[in-house]
């Protein structure tokens, strides 16, 4: 039952070679603000894609009913979009392989109804309470079935789970924020006492800075916002082909610091696993830079034709025009605490997150600019002495990947809005000479 849509759709297209994907979900997101639920909202939905190829030319569609003539039609507009396509150059065909996928843990959450999930954040607001501040937020919970196959044969299904929250706590302008997200579930009881603790911290007690370079200790939630943007703008084939990329001609060489090591990593049964892309190949732990050397763009199937790298199972969505997609971003850890790091700091800043960025100043050196937000504090003489207003920063983050001074043990997990298969794990970073200002 699980191949029968996709068995109908590369029907419907008609003896070309074609591939499809159809996804199906049961989500439930819970929304609070000032301590109080208030939206709570469940969606069953699915859908179809169907990708066609014609002489190397692409077309794509997709359908939201599964009725035979709904999938012809499909089908149809999908061809008709490959006639009138440009051809993909050195485009060998579709994924032919019968590699097995890795066999990767199921974690099934999909019993946490709302009532739990109002039981849970009526404590986390019970605890503000006494603490003095009051909550936003969401709280998620997700059930997704996913399957795909292609002309050639390759069917592959898994199903996943996701819990994802994020929590900020208020007190008079003061703010603090927390998030995680697992195939387990999380606990937003757990996440209000760590963001509670952020909104209280050196309470009433603020100073201002003058812009300039401070040493930063940037925590995973932060740099998980500098690398959803350094996907797009590096590491994905289209970048790299078009050479906007830092990658472009430095493929073995030093880009950034040696302590720093960047994988692809779906198949980590502590971050997010997942077992295949949207084509069908097996997912793989994928280097992308390794103690400072870049080593590979992330590639679909049609762009590790063209660029002539191995193909990494990056195909996340048929016809994406960024032919790749690094969906489970990976930081390796160091050997450091966050207090470690605080207390080797004369003169810095405390970031918990970033907002408002903006990736695309100049991507050859992966230059951003953006603002800090919800607990930015000053650190001076290994001591957190106050807290700061929002703060704007401008920083090429090759740069401050060349300058971290240290990396801690402990690495937490950031879902993404527009990631629904993975996030990013991460260290606290100690980075030298970020730009304020």
């Amino acid at each position: 039952m699980k191949f029968d849509v996709i068995d109908r759709a590369l029907e419907a297209a008609g003896g070309d070679e074609a591939d499809a994907n159809f996804i199906s979900s049961d989500a439930n997101i819970t929304r609070f603000a000032n301590s109080s639920i208030i939206q709570n909202m469940s969606e069953v939905s699915a859908e179809l894609t169907l990708r066609v190829v014609i002489d190397s030319a692409i077309g794509v569609a997709s359908t939201t009913s599964f009725e035979h003539e709904a999938i012809a039609e499909m089908a149809a507009v999908a061809r008709e979009a490959a006639r009138h396509s440009l051809p993909l150059r050195d485009f060998a065909g579709l994924y032919r392989g019968n590699e097995a996928v890795p066999d990767l843990p199921i974690f099934h959450r999909a019993d946490i109804t709302p009532g739990e999930k109002a039981r849970a954040l009526r404590t986390m607001f019970d605890r503000g309470r006494e603490a003095g501040v009051h909550f936003a937020g969401s709280y998620g919970t997700d059930t997704a079935s996913v399957a795909c196959g292609n002309s050639h044969g390759v069917r592959r299904h898994c199903t996943f789970t996701i819990g994802e929250a994020t929590v900020i706590a208020i007190r008079c302008g003061e703010s603090g924020y927390a998030t995680d997200i697992s195939r387990r579930g999380v606990d937003v009881r757990v996440l209000g006492e760590e963001a509670t603790q952020k909104a209280t911290l050196r309470s009433g007690i603020h100073e201002k800075i003058e812009q300039g370079n401070y040493d930063a200790i940037v925590e995973p939630a932060a740099i998980a916002e500098v690398l959803e943007w350094m996907n797009m703008i590096a590491f994905s084939g289209q970048s790299y082909e078009d050479g906007s990329s830092f990658f472009v001609d430095h493929l073995g060489k030093r880009v950034v610091g040696t302590n720093f090591t960047l994988t692809d990593d779906a198949i980590d049964p502590e971050f997010l696993p997942f077992p295949f892309d949207m084509e069908g190949l097996p997912k793989r732990r994928v280097t992308l830079i390794e103690n400072g050397i870049a080593r590979t763009p992330v590639v679909d199937k049609a762009y590790a034709d063209r660029l002539g790298v191995p193909a990494t199972a990056n195909g996340w969505a048929l016809g994406s025009p960024d032919h790749g997609s690094a969906l489970h971003l990976s930081v390796t850890a160091g050997n450091a605490t966050r207090e470690d790091l605080i207390q080797s700091t004369k003169r810095g800043i405390w970031v918990t997150r970033f907002n408002y960025v903006n990736g695309l100043l100049e991507p050859k050196t992966a230059k951003m600019t953006g603002t800090t937000r919800d607990g930015t504090f000053l650190i001076r003489d290994g001591e957190v002495v106050a807290r700061l207003p929002n703060l704007r920063w401008t920083q090429s983050m090759v740069e401050a990947f060349s300058r971290i001074e240290g990396l801690t043990r402990e690495r937490r997990r950031t879902g993404a809005w527009s990631n629904p298969f993975g996030g990013t794990i991460a260290p606290t970073m100690k980075i030298g000479g970020w730009h304020f200002g």
